[in-house]
């Protein structure tokens, strides 16, 4: 094995490390949001709203290989800064793309480096037009994200950044968290309401589960923020989500009313724990990319601000209530 493709071989093996799949799955999946973001916003009012990706958590099996469609062009673009610079996928700069697309002589072609899955699968790169047509889709996202972003921060995002930001922002994706936080809430009224009016009881063993969690327990494995100073948002994150796995597994515990309809208390419970598990993906990235700085960045907080996105903050503080609302109603509960 040559050098290069020695240090090819370390960097699609440090994309499967870090997200399950190569690096050309990933920038395929990460151009199919950016795209569809902008797509979706130069619509129009009324427009009927194109199908998202974010429900997506695992990349295709075979990717699908076009004339130089706007997801090809873009995937291609990002594998090819990421490739050249011997950076993850996710840690390109989107002002470097937007450079790339408007810089001379570098219209994506089969003369340049391809993803293997490309050359084996037929080649057919986008048109010079097709290729400035991404730069204004890339200009666009830099514009929008550097409106939600800090100063001093606005100049560094990065693809990964933007993604979890879009990921985060409740008014595009028709899956957000806010529906998720809002239904925990309704479950955990519901159950007060039935218990109030007497039509639910919890029994002596809900009781007893419900007195036995401790939402305000720290989580005992904190390994992957083992690196001090850690930033802050990861380790409020893991929290979150070490509770979503007691949750979950109390409402697992729990017979049903009658031995199929799940009690008042577990479906508070699981859909509670549903909507803290939604910082999954987001707080394993971050964590995957703390872990994988050469040495601990001087300014924790500064590296927060450039990898966490505003509206990501905003979702971990909505949750945090939500976990204040669920330690009264189990408070409640416990005493019957």
């Amino acid at each position: 094995m040559s050098d290069d493709e020695d240090v090819d071989a370390r960097w699609e093996s440090a994309h499967r490390a870090v997200y399950g799949c190569g690096a050309w799955e990933r920038a395929r999946l990460q151009a199919d949001v950016l795209v569809a973001w902008h797509t979706e916003r130069t619509a129009g009012f009324g427009a009927p709203v194109p199908d998202r990706p974010l429900v997506r958590t695992a990349p295709r099996v075979k990717w699908p290989w076009g004339s130089g469609s706007d997801e090809n062009t873009t995937g291609l673009v990002l594998w090819r800064l990421a490739h050249e610079t011997g950076v993850l996928v996710d840690q390109v700069l989107l002002t470097d793309a937007v450079r790339y697309c408007e810089g001379p002589g570098v219209v994506p072609s089969a003369a340049g480096p391809l993803p293997d899955q490309a050359r084996r699968g037929g080649i057919a790169v986008g048109s010079p037009e097709s290729v400035a047509a991404i730069g204004r889709i890339l200009r666009a996202h830099v514009a929008d994200g550097s409106a939600q972003s800090p100063p001093r921060t606005a100049g560094r995002m990065t693809v990964g950044g933007r993604v979890r930001e879009l990921r985060a922002t409740p008014d595009w994706d028709g899956g957000d968290w806010p529906a998720a936080l809002a239904l925990a809430r309704r479950a955990v009224r519901r159950a007060d309401d039935l218990r109030d009016q007497g039509t639910w009881q919890p029994t002596a063993r809900e009781r007893a589960i419900a007195g036995r969690i401790r939402l305000d327990r720290e989580p005992a494995d904190e390994t992957a923020l083992s690196r001090p100073p850690a930033p802050d948002w990861p380790a409020r994150a893991r929290r979150l989500l070490h509770l979503a796995l007691a949750l979950s597994t109390a409402a697992g515990s729990l017979p049903g009313e009658d031995g199929s309809t799940p009690s008042p208390l577990a479906t508070a419970l699981s859909v509670t724990a549903d909507a803290f598990a939604l910082l999954r993906a987001g707080t394993e990235e971050i964590e995957h990319l703390w872990a994988a700085e050469p040495r601990v960045p001087a300014d924790p907080g500064t590296w927060e601000l450039c990898h966490v996105p505003a509206a990501l903050r905003t979702q971990i503080e909505e949750t945090e209530h939500l976990v204040r609302a669920a330690e009264a109603f189990l408070w409640v509960a416990a005493c019957g």
